[in-house]
């Protein structure tokens, strides 16, 4: 236990020795009675000029005269032009004394039969131990609370002259108020009301100036600062430097509860999920390697652990969401289809990052939330490679990340119409590259052509999502396809047959958009330059305005969205931003909704000289 010296010097030097007593001593309340416990004078003086917002220098002139007058408790010494102060938990440095009276080497060398000297080496040594001392740090608000100290404040209310006399000075309270004279004891009137306390204990400032008063209903405050509350509550345990509460998600619990668990655990649970083949739940893995019951009473603590422990390990990758936490590890097969990286996909939908989303033009972000569905008309692009921009309409659909860090979620969805279902892999957006739905091919080519109407719609599972759509007699027509079966993929049009209703306008179909056959199949990585290939749809599917030195091509918006979304994915406002901001393109005066493109000269020339090479060619032949 600690030991309570008597301080002397005047009344204000007495209470502020003691308060720094207190706070050294708690600095060290894990060392022996005779540990001694370091504090610099610099440090002191900083800690108490920010609690009393006065000037460093006075503080540390007060705190060296309170300290040099209790010489008894503090030890004074001077270092490289530091001050340290130096004392113990019982009260006092005493240094310590080395005892060569009689002395273990000494035993050896004077007993009877007296050990040879070269042997001495080999049962004792020379070198004494270094004591465990507590270096000087920072004071941090930490060590202030494990002592009990009341953060003091210049704005700090007056007392009552009946409360001062009442009660026991604390340690931290402001040296100032300490004193009071007999002659304020009677005549002083109260000066705060009884319940003014308890409304300042009950406010909080936040960061930004913001205050709060937690004494207000529980629904009433979460509902108008919930998310406030939630992140200063987070931000205030990952900032713990004890690490006393974890994180997971938006559980918390104490770390020194948890579950360890070894390297064998890990490799068990990695080659099970590799052996299943995909992302498992975190309630399977604990049952079918752990045994855990959710019966049993530490069902919660141990499945928040594991959840924990494979968060902090770097051959796990965290891929579920709020509800449902799976887990993945590496050389899983791909979800999706891999003709389109990563990469290239993340900036073929940068566009909706870049705030060219028109996806809630008929659609509001409430009634998504409030119906849990989405309504969407498929593309050609969307089709061929199963992939679905994560525009805002979805975003509102769809599962948000639980871990900060967390770049996918792997999610199910089904066709319930088809009793089918497939994994499918949600790519969050990053800085300017957008997000994306991908493992979607098989099922949209199985049943579902471009222009298909479809509907998203969440499930009871928080990770599985339902993909339905209005059936009809099933038909059969020309559409466009991509043919990779050569060594140069191009596009053509096949029979195919579909029982589905679409979208007339987006139906890519020979008879109404047969010059597509004639688009480039680019690289993917040449078209997120959505300005070079929408000159290369309009040199496509224009119909020729111009003169054969001035070339000229004219196109319906609607056409040029279909066919843009051929090649890569586009909605209507970004296309109206690629035509307005381009210096190519002009609106058709004569045509209301058509466009113009002018190829500039270079590009007029050499697509002249091509096509003179062209009639060389057949007149030779």
């Amino acid at each position: 236990m600690i030991e309570r010296p008597t301080f002397t010097g005047n009344e204000e030097q007495r209470s502020l020795a003691e308060e720094i007593f207190h706070l050294m001593t708690a600095q060290g309340r894990l060392f022996a009675l005779d540990t001694p416990i370091h504090q610099t004078l610099r440090n002191l003086a900083d800690f108490y000029a920010r609690q009393r917002q006065i000037d460093p220098e006075e503080a540390a002139r007060l705190i060296d005269e309170a300290l040099r007058v209790n010489s008894q408790v503090f030890t004074r010494q001077e270092n490289n032009g530091d001050v340290i102060f130096i004392t113990s938990r019982r009260g006092r440095y005493v240094p310590p004394q080395v005892d060569t009276v009689h002395t273990f080497k000494q035993r050896l060398h004077e007993p009877e039969n007296p050990l040879p000297v070269d042997d001495i080496s080999v049962v004792v040594t020379t070198t004494r131990p270094a004591l465990t001392t507590v270096e000087p740090v920072f004071i941090s608000e930490y060590w202030q609370q494990q002592a009990g100290l009341i953060p003091v404040t210049v704005e700090a209310p007056v007392e009552t002259p009946a409360t001062a006399v009442e009660e026991t000075p604390q340690v931290g309270e402001p040296v100032a108020a300490v004193p009071v004279a007999e002659e304020e004891q009677v005549t002083a009137p109260p000066v705060v009301p009884p319940t003014g306390p308890a409304q300042i204990n009950t406010v909080i400032v936040l960061p930004n100036g913001l205050q709060i008063d937690l004494r207000r209903p529980v629904e009433e405050l979460m509902a108008q600062h919930g998310q406030t509350l939630m992140s200063q509550l987070r931000a205030a345990i990952e900032n713990d430097p004890l690490r006393r509460l974890v994180l997971f998600g938006n559980h918390a619990f104490p770390e020194a509860a948890l579950v360890s668990f070894g390297k064998n655990d890990l490799r068990r649970i990695s080659d099970y999920i590799k052996e299943v083949g995909e992302p498992l739940l975190d309630t399977q893995i604990i049952a079918d390697i752990f045994y855990h019951n959710p019966r049993q009473s530490d069902y919660e603590i141990f499945r928040f652990a594991l959840n924990y422990r494979l968060s902090r390990e770097k051959d796990f990758e965290f891929v579920g969401v709020e509800g449902a936490r799976l887990w993945s590890v590496r050389n899983l097969p791909a979800i999706g289809t891999r003709r389109v990286k990563a990469s290239e996909m993340g900036q073929l939908a940068g566009y909706i990052e870049e705030g060219f989303d028109d996806s809630l033009a008929e659609q509001s972000i409430e009634a998504i939330r409030k119906t849990g569905q989405v309504n969407h008309v498929l593309t050609f692009f969307e089709w061929e490679y199963g992939i679905l921009p994560l525009t805002r309409a979805l975003s509102a659909l769809l599962p948000q990340p639980l871990l900060a860090d967390q770049r996918s979620a792997v999610l199910r969805f089904e066709m319930p119409q088809h009793y089918v279902s497939a994994l499918v892999e949600l790519r969050y957006p990053t800085g300017n590259r957008g997000g994306w739905l991908q493992g979607l091919e098989t099922l949209f080519h199985d049943y579902l052509v471009p222009g298909a109407l479809i509907t998203l719609m969440r499930t009871d599972d928080p990770r599985t999502f339902a993909i339905t759509y209005e059936e009809q007699a099933e038909t059969q027509d020309r559409l466009l396809v991509l043919d990779e079966t050569k060594k140069t993929p191009k596009f053509t049009f096949a029979n195919i047959s579909f029982a589905c209703v679409v979208d007339t306008d987006m139906l890519v179909n020979q008879q109404q958009y047969g010059r597509l056959r004639n688009l480039k199949a680019f690289p993917m990585n040449e078209r997120r330059k959505a300005d070079l290939m929408l000159e290369h749809v309009f040199e496509v599917i224009g119909t020729p305005v111009g003169t054969r030195t001035e070339p000229q091509y004219a196109a319906p918006f609607d056409a040029l969205f279909v066919a843009m979304n051929v090649l890569r994915p586009v909605s209507r406002e970004y296309l109206t931003h690629l035509l307005t901001d381009g210096d190519n393109f002009t609106p058709d005066e004569g045509r209301p909704g058509w466009w113009r493109y002018t190829p500039p000269p270079s590009l007029a020339k050499e697509d002249e000289d091509d096509k003179t090479d062209e009639e060389d060619f057949d007149d030779e032949e």
